[in-house]
């Protein structure tokens, strides 16, 4: 199976992109399914190693690299990619958006399996080009949420190839320099409130923390995933985020201390503004902010447990939340409304979208059973055995700083689903809709199973894992379970106690409504200073020489404008002798000597200055 290694699996969706223009709607939509399918069966036979060399402005780009990070990438970028292109053909979405979803997944697929940093921010850059077009697609709210989508990662993207191109002047600079070696970005230090930090890792992981939707730098979340086409809305869910999971680890692979503790706040702060939510969308859009923290905690735990916990979440994520997606979906589709309180109790005339939206409830919750226990499990667990951020409270006793934080976003996460659930399907009026179409339940169903099976089986996903065989998980031990009974009994007193407030919230006051008015405001008063600065020098510039044009046709009079006043009388008799009394031959002269004077003067300051 060594010749796999040469076959990018990128190609294989670029090919099926390729013929979706000239086929029928349904050939298309198959033949890409099929290739999607085939990625994955490319990464459960590809043995681990190099694939192809190219060399690019003196660098070497390894345009496949298997270890056991990037076959689990591949594995669930090209499976929950195959149940997404069939979702959107049973939601009649045309070849123009299976055109755009294939131009997304590519170089998702690109950015995980390739070996090195530079290859990694190609895929990267494309990647962004591309979603933000398969935004825009849907045209209307989406167009103006796709310009905010592609600002914000059009700043990630340069920041994180500021730090690779630091990290690369830091290092021995080499055709090979910026291969992944295990050892991340670091680069020269420097001293930073007392402590030594590389300004390439800083760099780089703020660029890639605009993708992990890092609190301060999410708005164009929540703000753009709930616009587009419902269907695209489920293919945004898999993969942005999840590439830059996947690139911190690339880029802290040891653990860091601030990855930790960002993606432990984070983790709150998602799940604290889902609770505010009324848009269906918007509330999964914050989930995902949430759900990433958590991977993030784990990779900034830096141990094993932590490290494979973080991507066995990130596997399960994709499952859950693109279920919780389609099942938001179909409601959408069928009651033409976004919004929770816009509608009645649709419980009884749409079972199918009750229990998929049941099944990934109780997985994003943590729910025993359910594939977000397990891996929501691990990282709990790293944070509170292999990682010390004990905060003394009263003489001996502490608490598990990370560990709490989790537990709390992962409270208000229950929370917030019982919230979805009640509002959509319990509360109001029983009304009549039309329930999911025969295709939507194959599809949802089968990611529903999914989730099931990985909850239930996870010694199916185990073997795939980094860092498998440091594995020692019994996640169904009575510790365990007592574990879920109090977040989800937490999550139950979140809900029952902050109805009230709950109720009367619309979205919440969130960064986005400070910094957008400073940017545009600022941008406004920026451009409008330089605006008024250019100004000012073409009316220099202009009054300059229109002087010039007046000295040329009048020199007489320009010149006797300059001079001192005791100097005019005898410069007028001067001119009165002058033949001609032009003045014209005493202008000129006393104009290149002046010019002379000038460019003498300026070579003087050029050569001593």
């Amino acid at each position: 199976m060594n010749e796999l290694l040469s076959i990018p699996p990128a190609l294989i969706v670029a090919v099926a992109a390729l013929i979706v223009p000239f086929a029928s709607r349904r050939i298309a939509h198959g033949v890409s399914v099929a290739s999607l399918l085939a990625v994955v069966a490319w990464a459960l036979l590809v043995p681990e190693g190099v694939g192809p060399t190219y060399t690019f402005m003196g660098l070497e780009i390894i345009v496949v690299a298997v270890d056991d990070f990037s076959r689990l990438m591949a594995i669930i970028f090209g499976g929950f990619g195959a149940a997404a292109v069939a979702w959107a053909y049973f939601a009649d979405t045309d070849n123009r958006h299976l055109l755009w979803g294939l131009a997304y997944v590519a170089p998702s697929i690109w950015t995980v399996t390739v070996g090195d940093w530079l290859g990694l921010v190609v895929g990267w850059e494309v990647m962004a080009i591309t979603s933000t077009v398969f935004v825009w697609l849907s045209g209307g709210t989406a167009v103006r949420a796709g310009y905010r989508y592609a600002l914000a990662h059009g700043i990630g993207g340069s920041l994180l190839l500021a730090g690779v191109v630091l990290y690369l002047f830091a290092v021995d600079p080499s055709p090979t320099a910026l291969h992944f070696d295990g050892t991340g970005i670091g680069g020269v230090p420097i001293e930073v409130a007392g402590s030594t930090v590389s300004l390439a890792a800083v760099l780089a992981g703020v660029g890639i923390g605009v993708n992990t939707a890092m609190i301060g730098l999410h708005s164009w979340l929540p703000d753009t995933y709930p616009q587009p086409h419902v269907a695209t809305s489920v293919f945004l869910a898999c993969y942005t985020t999840k590439t830059a999971v996947y690139a911190a680890y690339r880029a802290f692979p040891d653990g860091s201390v601030v990855l930790a503790f960002v993606g432990a706040g984070m983790a709150i702060y998602g799940a604290s503004f889902a609770l505010a939510q009324k848009d269906m969308r918007r509330l999964l859009s914050y989930h995902i902010q949430s759900q990433v923290g958590i991977m993030l905690a784990g990779i900034g735990v830096g141990s094993a447990l932590g490290i494979a916990g973080a991507f066995a979440h990130l596997f399960n994520h994709i499952l859950y939340k693109g279920l919780l997606f389609m099942a938001a979906g179909i409601l959408i589709l069928q009651l033409k409304e976004n919004r929770l309180d816009n509608f009645g109790a649709v419980g009884t005339s749409a079972p199918i979208a009750l229990v998929v939206f049941l099944i990934g409830a109780m997985s994003i919750s943590g729910v025993p059973g359910f594939n977000g226990f397990i891996s929501k499990g691990m990282v709990m667990d790293a944070a509170d055995y292999d990682f010390a951020s004990d905060l003394v409270i009263f003489g001996d006793f502490s608490i598990d700083v990370l560990f709490w934080m989790i537990v709390i976003g992962s409270m208000g996460t229950f929370a917030s689903f019982i919230k979805f659930g009640y509002y959509a399907f319990l509360y109001g009026d029983p009304i009549e809709t039309t329930d999911a179409n025969l295709g939507h339940a194959i599809v949802s169903g089968a990611v529903a199973a999914a989730c099931i099976v990985f909850g239930v089986y996870y010694q199916a996903l185990v073997p795939y894992l980094p860092m498998s065989g440091e594995l020692d998980l019994n996640p169904y031990s009575s510790a365990h379970l007592f574990k879920a009974s109090y977040l989800a009994a937490g999550g139950i007193a979140i809900f029952v106690l902050g109805k009230p407030i709950m109720d009367r919230l619309h979205g919440g006051f969130d960064v986005d409504q400070l910094y957008d008015p400073a940017t545009f405001y600022g941008t406004r008063g920026l451009s409008g200073g330089i605006g008024a600065v250019y100004n000012r020098v073409d009316d220099l510039v202009v009054g300059t020489g229109w002087r010039l044009v007046g000295a040329i046709h009048d020199p007489n009079t320009a010149i006797r404008g300059t001079i001192p006043d005791r100097w005019r009388d005898a410069y007028d008799r001067r001119y009165e002798d002058t033949p001609g009394k032009t003045g014209a031959k005493l202008g000129v002269g006393l104009t290149v000597y002046v010019a002379a004077g000038v460019l003498t003067l300026a070579l003087a300051v050029a050569l001593f200055i």
